[in-house]
């Protein structure tokens, strides 16, 4: 269905009702996500940054209601439109949780065998749909762009602009031949991938990305367990130094059960998880306005290709 089409089939948009409070949730692509708290249900809202970025948005509706039929927990989409600003918006079953990143990076116990056995599932799903390999040049373009974007950006901050593109010089030397394009969910980090109040596995906020594969979906996932992207806030500050190597040590024993499994079920790709982490790592650069950030990226990006 064209976007036009879409927007004409648009339910209008109901006002939040007065009982209801509101409360703005963190994300990272630039949409504006917002817990809708009510009395008798309470439902998530995902609007897009502006009517430019509708086509992305309206991708993850599709993709989600997608994932959800062929049985990957997420949460239910419960309706979506337009809204008065031209922007695309859907509402989504609220899951009462935290994130494994939250609970790995407070030491909160979770039950690993349980996460293991979603990602296992969902794996082995993605797998049995594979198809050709996805052009080596989609990967090295990617990451010219991004090292172009990111050094126009530190346009006189030599140190940086030279680090950014010693990492870009290094992934751009590296094997990027017969990754398969496949379903994906676009976005397996440890913030995607949520713990509710029985402790089930919940996915959430998958993306449509500029291609599709379960490999990157790894290499996603091993960003945080090697790369430890979700504990950045924990690397940057200098009273954290315990609460940091507790929660680095919980990524540790995940890796150590999901390293396993890609060398069991895929030696391809377990061959090349650090790269994949690595290219997961330096594709997070455009989105970080930080100095300190995406220095901490390009340190990770050096150690994972280290190993």
């Amino acid at each position: 269905m064209s976007l036009a089409a879409r927007r004409s089939a648009a339910p209008a948009v109901a006002e939040t009702p007065p009982e209801e409070t509101c409360y703005a949730l963190a994300g990272h692509s630039g949409a504006r996500v917002v817990l809708h708290a009510g009395a008798a249900r309470s439902v998530v809202r995902k609007t897009a940054a502006s009517p430019a970025h509708n086509e992305r948005l309206l991708g993850q509706i599709e993709k989600q209601r997608y994932l959800a039929r062929i049985g990957i927990p997420f949460p239910k989409v419960l309706a979506s439109g337009i809204d008065g600003a031209g922007c695309a918006f859907f509402d989504m079953a609220y899951v009462p949780g935290r994130t494994l990143a939250f609970a790995a990076a407070n030491s909160i116990p979770f039950a690993s065998g349980a996460v293991f056995r979603a990602v296992e599932r969902m794996l082995w799903l993605f797998q049995a749909c594979r198809g050709a390999p996805i052009a080596a040049s989609a990967f090295r373009d990617k990451i010219g762009a991004i090292a172009n974007i990111v050094g126009e950006r530190a346009q006189g901050d030599a140190k940086l602009i030279d680090t950014i593109h010693e990492c870009s010089k290094r992934l751009l030397s590296l094997d990027w031949e017969g990754i398969p394009d496949s379903p994906s969910h676009g976005d397996l980090t440890l913030e995607n991938i949520m713990l509710d109040a029985d402790r089930n596995v919940v996915f959430i906020d998958c993306d449509c990305p500029w291609v599709s594969s379960y490999w990157l979906d790894m290499g996603k996932l091993f960003q945080d367990l090697s790369g430890h992207w979700c504990l950045r806030r924990l690397y940057l500050s200098q009273d954290c130094a315990v609460q940091r190597v507790n929660a680095i040590e919980k990524l540790m024993q995940l890796e150590s059960l999901f390293r396993p499994l890609v060398e069991r079920e895929e030696p391809a790709l377990a061959e090349r998880l650090d790269q994949l982490a690595a290219l997961s790592l330096f594709r997070a650069l455009p989105y970080t306005g930080e100095r300190a950030v995406a220095s901490f990226i390009c340190a990770r990006v050096r150690r994972i290709l280290e190993r």
